[in-house]
């Protein structure tokens, strides 16, 4: 039988990363500014003002990353692409380890869809939190064996 998860729970990047994340993304604004206002500019700098101006916008929306989690549904909101479903709509999950440090995602697959949860984007603490509450809601048959795997090794 599946638990009631009591209260909504919000999970995003902490509080001193979204600080960080504002003051730099200010900071190459105001470069890709100064530099577009900049008399004999020369041919390559100009190429550098849009990347510039991409990762600022890329760092203001890392900022508003939020992965919602509640006794109805799932939502992670604040990208460029918006996912919200339904406990039941889930058809599996999975986990796999990624790159030099072996650092986990779990792969949450609902209809034709999926919602990759990458432990690099939240804290330890934090994403075990979310990988509980997944355990506490969903079929265990939704689990995968790699999954399960990964998760003793986590513990």
């Amino acid at each position: 039988m599946m638990k009631q998860i009591l209260t909504e729970e919000t999970f995003s990047s902490p509080k001193w990363l979204k600080i960080i994340c504002y003051f730099f993304g200010l900071l190459l604004v105001v470069t890709g500014f100064g530099l577009l206002m900049q008399k004999n500019l020369p041919q390559d700098i100009i190429f550098l003002i849009p990347l510039l101006l991409l990762i600022a916008v890329s760092m203001f929306m890392h900022t508003r990353l939020k992965l919602i989690i509640s006794d109805m549904d799932i939502r992670f909101t604040g990208g460029l692409r918006r996912h919200q479903f339904l406990w039941t709509d889930i058809t599996g999950i999975d986990m796999k380890l990624v790159g030099k440090y072996q650092t986990p995602i779990c792969i949450l697959y609902y209809g034709k869809k999926s919602l990759e949860l990458h432990r690099g984007f939240y804290f330890k603490r934090q994403f075990n939190r979310i990988l509980s509450l997944l355990e506490m809601k969903a079929a265990p048959e939704l689990f995968s064996r790699q999954y399960q795997t990964i998760r003793r090794h986590l513990i």
